[in-house]
């Protein structure tokens, strides 16, 4: 009886690093989801929004002085409304198919972005009235209905 060589071991194989598993897991889901890359972006604009917000300072106190208050109050705004709209575009897609019952028709995610335009917009607007104190129940209802009346024409002329 011959004894087996001890060089019949199976060859080391090189493992994953944790980012590129992570990278080849998306580029997996990428593949039947399209909207992952759209959602992860709002997911991480709202990630840098928060981070941003903690830090900065707001307003400029007399205990604590801050020239750059109004910068960081702008820069706020802007995340918040690039925020909401990339994290309502592909739920307003979504309700395009769920209200077509499930065909997706031919420049439904340009209507869905359209719609994540406007809610950004409407929030930006909205706080920037609040910022110059201009900013009232009856102004607040105007922007929003005059938001819908745009999306209403917009429709009216997809169709």
């Amino acid at each position: 009886m011959a004894r087996k060589a001890k060089t019949d071991k199976p060859p080391k194989v090189k493992k994953q690093g944790k980012l590129k598993q992570m990278f080849r897991v998306y580029q997996m889901t990428r593949k039947t989801d399209k909207r992952l890359g759209l959602i992860l972006l709002g997911v991480l604009t709202v990630m840098v929004l928060l981070v941003f917000a903690s830090g900065a300072c707001p307003v400029d106190t007399e205990l604590q002085p801050c020239a750059e208050a109004p910068r960081n109050v702008v820069i706020v705004i802007g995340l918040a409304a690039i925020a909401a709209g990339l994290l309502v575009t592909p739920f307003a897609f979504l309700g395009e198919v769920i209200a077509r019952r499930r065909i997706v028709y031919r420049g439904a995610w340009s209507r869905a972005a359209r719609r994540g335009v406007l809610v950004g917009l409407v929030i930006a607007t909205l706080a920037g009235l609040r910022l110059g104190d201009a900013l009232s129940v009856p102004i607040a209802i105007f922007v929003v209905i005059l938001a819908g009346v745009a999306e209403w024409f917009a429709a009216r002329r997809d169709q």
